[in-house]
């Protein structure tokens, strides 16, 4: 039974992992009124939240198998790190009622690389070692 669930999960991860990257761009850029300017700051509750969310969504995009020939992720990476580009950047415009914050995209990208490290780079470099 759990192995048959495993077969339906992966046969719809790229769907999943596609949604999951629209929702969190959607949450991204909702706009929130009378938002306080950031100060900068990596020892804030929310860059623990950014990191998890693009270590994870980098982790779908490699497992989706999206970019077949891609023997070491880096359009998946590439792909997922402009998306948190295009999300802070938007953020930065004034008809979305937010802020750019580069502590924000700091923590996205190394959620993204500490992702890229374990999942691809460190099973790359035992496989071949």
């Amino acid at each position: 039974m759990l192995t048959k669930n495993l077969l339906v999960l992966k046969k719809h991860l790229p769907l999943l992992v596609f949604l999951y990257t629209i929702a969190i761009i959607i949450v991204s850029l909702i706009p929130i009124p009378n938002l306080p300017l950031p100060e900068f700051s990596l020892l804030q509750p929310d860059k623990l939240f950014h990191f998890i969310v693009y270590f994870i969504m980098f982790l779908g995009w490699k497992q989706s198998n999206f970019f077949k020939k891609d023997k070491l992720y880096l359009k998946c990476l590439g792909t997922v790190f402009l998306v948190g580009l295009f999300t802070e950047f938007s953020q930065g415009t004034p008809f979305i009622e937010r802020y750019f914050e580069l502590a924000d995209l700091l923590a996205n990208s190394l959620g993204i690389l500490f992702s890229y490290v374990i999942f691809v780079l460190y099973p790359f470099k035992k496989k071949h070692a």
